[in-house]
């Protein structure tokens, strides 16, 4: 059973040092549009390999897409940067394409990157200052992820909007309620239109997941102006037929096990819920876990879950070689003759 990890953040060094310097030589860049931990191992790409070979991972499937919010041109160093890598390092990275969501030229932008690199995804911020995903503004960026038929990985906004920073909660609550509100928006404003997108939530979903019969109660049919006051039980829906249209719109997401400090309970009723072919292992290297024995933690983790050996093998590989395709399948046959 190979090991990818759809979660794995890496940063350019010259894109770091850019960060440093905002930071005025702090180890945390904070202003008013983000939030951001600079760990040097961000740009240490043998720091990446080496902590992957100590934990067992073999592929990581690299984002960072929280920094998207600092302009478009952060967004080409970023994609220049991880083309570069995975290049190099072929047999264990898949790079993903980043764009600024408030250009207005994003869907040209993506197309562009998409050109020069050949990404198989695409990474996005839940939000950013100025918008949420099913802004129209975005409608020719969705239109153009759909033809490229390209999964799209969110991560929540590193510092959401209204977010306060006592006590950590930019990053314990805020970040997984971004990510909920995002997955609603693009549930009821983006997917009636663009069926064929498909979505990774991070963190499982935020609180997407416990939360499921809730937006079930509140979900009404897309084309239909909302008017009704009271919320629907699960026979009411049922007998409108809204049951099924809820859970068309709901198999376009797929979800990440990263983001819970290796708390296997929240795994475990993720996967009991979403079904493991919608479940997808992911470690937040380098900040969740960033060291080789934090990471191997998470794997120790998956191979500890109360899953099925066919279930295991889907969260460790199955689901993110779905969202990946064939990109993914020739990256891990890299690795596998690397390992011979």
């Amino acid at each position: 059973m190979a090991i990818v990890d759809l979660h794995h953040h890496y940063m350019p060094e010259g894109v770091l040092d850019q960060l440093r310097q905002m930071a005025g030589g702090k180890g945390r860049l904070v202003n008013d549009r983000i939030s951001v931990t600079l760990n040097p191992d961000l740009a240490d790409v043998a720091a990446h390999v080496a902590t992957m070979d100590a934990a067992g991972v073999d592929v990581a499937v690299l984002t960072q897409s929280g920094l998207s919010v600092l302009g478009t041109e952060i967004c080409r160093q970023v994609n220049e940067g991880m083309a570069e890598v995975a290049s190099t390092f072929a047999d264990r990275f898949v790079a993903t394409a980043h764009v600024d969501i408030d250009d207005p030229n994003v869907a040209e932008e993506l197309q562009s990157a998409i050109a020069t690199y050949g990404f198989s995804a695409v990474a996005l911020p839940c939000s950013s200052p100025q918008r949420q995903l099913d802004d129209p503004s975005l409608e020719s960026l969705w239109s153009a992820i759909e033809e490229l038929a390209l999964p799209v990985i969110l991560h929540p906004a590193q510092l959401p909007k209204g977010a306060s920073l006592d006590y950590a909660l930019e990053r314990s609550c805020y970040r997984p309620f971004d990510t909920t509100v995002a997955g609603v928006r693009l549930f009821c404003g983006v997917l009636p239109r663009h069926s064929g997108l498909r979505f990774v939530l991070p963190h499982c979903g935020g609180t997407s997941v416990g939360l499921k019969g809730r937006l079930a109660m509140f979900f009404e049919r897309p084309e239909i102006e909302r008017t009704r006051q009271l919320p629907r039980t699960r026979s009411e829906q049922h007998e409108e037929g809204l049951d099924l249209i809820f859970e068309e719109l709901w198999s376009k997401f797929f979800f990440d096990t990263a983001g819970t400090g290796a708390w296997s309970p929240i795994i475990e009723f993720t996967s009991s819920i979403v079904g493991a072919d919608h479940l997808a292992f992911g470690t937040d290297f380098p900040l969740e876990s960033h060291s080789p024995a934090s990471m191997r933690e998470l794997v120790t983790m998956l191979g500890d879950l109360h899953v099925t050996a066919a279930e295991r093998s889907q969260i460790a590989e199955g689901t993110a070689i779905t969202l990946m395709g064939q990109p993914l399948v020739e990256t891990l046959e890299r690795r596998a003759k690397t390992l011979r």
